[in-house]
């Protein structure tokens, strides 16, 4: 998100107190929502789109949102996965477009395609608590679900990876 300031320039008070709101919940959470977007789909490029547009749409609602961080993290995956579908109706989508500013190890790289063989809602469970360190009761509502639903989900994500990315003996 490249600027608050132009909403701050208006000479509006109501509108510079949300901007500042949006900045420090935009602060505090868009890199760890970045990675966790990107890592959830796949696509840097999702992720660059998903969370600018997030941030775009929590500043329009400005007050109206009443917990802006649970909302920028369900509204970012929301979005991603829309713009996910959307691409997968154009083309196939192929994970091996990734380009994440990280150290690709060939481990990570089976991860991530393993990460595409589990549900939405498992993939997110795994990232937000396994890749952030979330606890289930922490991303229960960040994933507008249940802490129980959580620990179940990435119980099931674990033991569907742990199958993915078993290594064969030849």
């Amino acid at each position: 998100m490249g600027s608050c300031e132009g909403v701050q320039d208006t000479g509006v008070v109501g509108e510079a107190i949300e901007a500042d709101g949006v900045r420090e919940v935009y602060e505090a959470q868009h890199l760890r929502l970045w990675r966790a977007v990107a890592v959830w789909s796949g696509s840097s490029e999702v992720a660059d789109e998903a969370v600018a547009e997030t941030f775009a749409q929590l500043l329009r609602r400005g007050d109206a949102v009443e917990d802006p961080a649970a909302w920028a993290w369900r509204s970012a995956f929301r979005i991603a996965a829309a713009e996910l579908q959307r691409r997968r109706a154009e083309v196939r989508y192929e994970l091996g477009e990734v380009s994440l500013p990280v150290v690709q190890s060939e481990g990570v790289l089976d991860l991530m395609r393993a990460l595409q063989h589990l549900s939405d809602q498992q993939r997110a469970c795994v990232v937000v608590c396994d890749l952030l360190g979330y606890s289930a009761e922490e991303a229960g509502p960040l994933l507008k679900t249940s802490a129980a639903t959580v620990r179940v989900q990435r119980m099931r994500a674990r033991r569907r990876l742990r199958s993915l990315l078993e290594v064969k003996d030849v």
